[in-house]
């Protein structure tokens, strides 16, 4: 039955990478894009197996059982890699089970008629052993229900290249080169395929499509866990970090460098493309006490690199469980603040130059007088004109935000102490225009009393204004785009992802203290009608009004979300089935007096459900809510119904 030779070995070689490549991936199984190249890869292997043992046959008939036996893997590749393109540009949406189940009707019916295909002919008209090369080849000739399979394949495929390629075009940096990475591999398959549906170059009757595939699975996988893009998202980065003056750089949790701006690539005398996906030891082998900082966990640090001094902030990243997903490291290039405080320690001559020509702010504190000197560029700084003077102390303070004064009187007061050598403050000061300004100052210690005491300090002052409204904007995007991960965008209320974790908290907290838990599901009547009469917009308007109607009759213990569609959740904590009957009776009575003259009342049909006894999960409770509802809207809508 097996006819063993070289060539034939050798094709086992591409099935045990796509199983290594299934391993790989479901390694990294809670992420969507891994699992989606999982089971893309698990096709791959499986037609990849099959059809390796089929070269091995020798008589027809295990030939055309190993080829049918590996057409579920054929049929699901498309499938399979279209789901992994939606994935890579973010459209959870295809992962819904309803969309699936459609996108593998075609794939079932192409299964059944190649099963069944001797007897219609119409898949394959002809099926016989080709004699002419180094090893028996099934030939076949295909029919016109192949080529319907393979308009449908190259449809799916054709989708998700495009859409990753969209997404290629607007993406920058370490984003561009792994979706890049996954474009080229899928060129080399599709290429193949057409040959061998073609025979632009002669081949024979081998079909070497399922190893090229394999190919294409190892640039995708190349792209998603070498680079890891997933791990940690861009906040605003082509408006914000692109353009920023300081230097940024985003590590993961496992020591690798994610992401970096110009900025940075400059200040440490590295390439962008040689730093991306590799670890800090392996970018900064040279720079020793580059790799100590970020290796240390240290929060801020100066650092002597490449003949300039660079001060490091390092902060960490959290996921929204929490969990710290890496860091992120801003550098300032303090070189020539550090110049001008070495020219303040050195002599009074080196400070008279620098007060001259310098770009910093300069001051000259002496105790035991209170005088407070500074340099034009001081001056500069809060909006006045030039004209370096002499204030006192008190006059200092009074330009100090109320809320900063007593923090930097406290780091000032351990310099004097003789607690720290020298002190750094960020505060705010009012600049001449009515406005606060953000300053920052770093002084030493130039002068001490025989108790230890500073009788002068001398410092630097900066304006960190623009910095402080970067690290505003930033914390606003990640506010903005937490507020994005959670809530349904039209309506205000919570998202599908936002309802699946509070259900999963408020399941286990109800098993645990014995409390009840009902689920409300509902949906509006006749949204469609409201659609095509009155057009979508009014149909988002219902939709936003039945939102806000329904918040504001729920107690403020219980939460309202979007499970899809026109269909809402309200998860009612603490509370019984007849409980819960109670309140969608309420709301379903209230919403159907509310009347908008556009196009007339709304109703909405409700299931209602409670968690039972012996319920672990939350899934039974889903199913019989969503029952329920459909009994609601079967039996004629605006009503409530109940299932246990």
């Amino acid at each position: 039955m097996w006819d063993l030779n070289i060539y034939t070995i050798l094709t086992f070689f591409p099935v045990a990478i796509c199983f290594f490549m299934v391993f790989l991936c479901f390694r990294q199984r809670s992420r969507l894009e891994a699992r989606a190249l999982g089971l893309l890869m698990l096709s791959i292997a499986w037609w990849s197996l099959f059809y390796a043992l089929e070269l091995l046959s020798y008589d027809l008939e295990s030939m055309r059982l190993l080829n049918k036996i590996s057409y579920p893997g054929i049929v699901s590749v498309s499938v399979f890699y279209f789901l992994f393109s939606m994935a890579l540009v973010d459209k959870r949406d295809w992962f819904r089970w309803k969309r699936i189940v459609m996108l593998f009707i075609v794939p079932i019916a192409v299964l059944i008629a190649m099963w069944t295909n001797e007897q219609h002919w119409l898949f394959y008209s002809l099926s016989e052993i080709d004699h002419t090369s180094t090893f028996p080849l099934q030939r076949l000739v295909h029919g016109p229900l192949f080529w319907i399979a393979m308009l449908y394949n190259y449809l799916l495929l054709l989708s998700g290249i495009i859409a990753v390629f969209r997404k290629y075009i607007h993406s920058t940096g370490l984003y561009k080169g792994q979706l890049g990475t996954v474009l080229l591999g899928t060129v080399f398959p599709i290429l193949v395929n057409i040959n061998y549906l073609f025979g632009f170059v002669d081949v024979g009757n081998l079909d070497l499509t399922p190893f090229a595939f394999t190919v294409a699975g190892v640039f995708a996988a190349a792209g998603v866990f070498r680079y890891r893009l997933f791990d940690i998202r861009p906040v605003a980065r082509e408006t914000v970090i692109e353009r920023l003056p300081d230097g940024i750089v985003i590590l993961d949790d496992g020591g690798r460098i994610v992401d970096l701006n110009p900025m940075a690539c400059k200040m440490l005398g590295i390439d962008a493309s040689d730093a991306i996906g590799n670890s800090v030891q392996e970018v900064f082998s040279d720079i020793e006490s580059v790799v100590s900082f970020f290796t240390s966990g240290s929060e801020k640090r100066e650092l002597n690199v490449r003949e300039r001094v660079i001060e490091i902030k390092q902060s960490p990243i959290y996921s929204n469980k929490g969990k710290i997903r890496g860091h992120i490291a801003l550098l300032t290039d303090i070189t020539e603040r550090k110049e001008v405080e070495d020219a303040l320690r050195q002599s009074e001559e080196r400070l008279a130059l620098a007060v001259k020509g310098g770009k910093i702010g300069l001051w000259d504190l002496k105790m035991k007088k209170g005088e407070f000197s500074i340099n034009d560029r001081y001056y500069q700084i809060m909006g006045y004109s030039a004209g370096g003077s002499v204030i006192t102390f008190q006059q200092w303070k009074e330009f100090v935000h109320p809320e900063d004064l007593l923090p930097c009187l406290e780091e000032m007061d351990k310099c004097y102490e003789g607690q720290t050598d020298y002190f750094d403050i960020e505060y705010r000061m009012l600049s001449k225009g009515g406005e606060w300004i953000w300053v920052h100052d770093r002084g030493e210690a130039a002068e001490r009393d025989e108790d230890g005491r500073a009788t002068r300090i001398l410092g630097t002052h900066i304006d960190i204004s623009p910095t402080k409204q970067i690290e505003e904007a930033l914390r606003e995007s990640q506010m903005m785009y937490k507020k994005l991960a959670t809530t349904d965008m039209l309506t205000g209320v919570m998202n599908r992802y936002s309802l699946t974790e509070l259900l999963k908290l408020e399941t286990e907290r109800s098993r645990r203290y014995s409390a009840p838990l009902s689920l409300i599901m509902f949906d509006l009547d006749n949204l469609k009608t409201v659609n095509d009469n009155f057009g979508h917009l009014a149909g988002d308007d219902a939709l936003k009004l039945t939102c806000s109607f329904v918040q504001s009759n729920i107690r403020s213990c219980d939460y309202i979300g979007r499970w899809g569609g026109d269909e809402f959740l309200i998860v009612a904590t603490n509370t019984d089935l007849e409980g819960a009957i109670k309140m969608a009776e309420k709301l379903r009575s209230g919403l159907s007096s509310v009347d908008k003259k556009e196009y007339g009342p709304l109703t909405i049909s409700i299931g209602v459900t409670t968690l039972l006894e012996n319920e672990s999960d939350f899934d039974g409770l889903l199913r019989r809510a969503d029952e329920a509802l459909y009994e609601s809207k079967r039996s004629g809508k605006n009503r409530v119904t109940s299932v246990i």
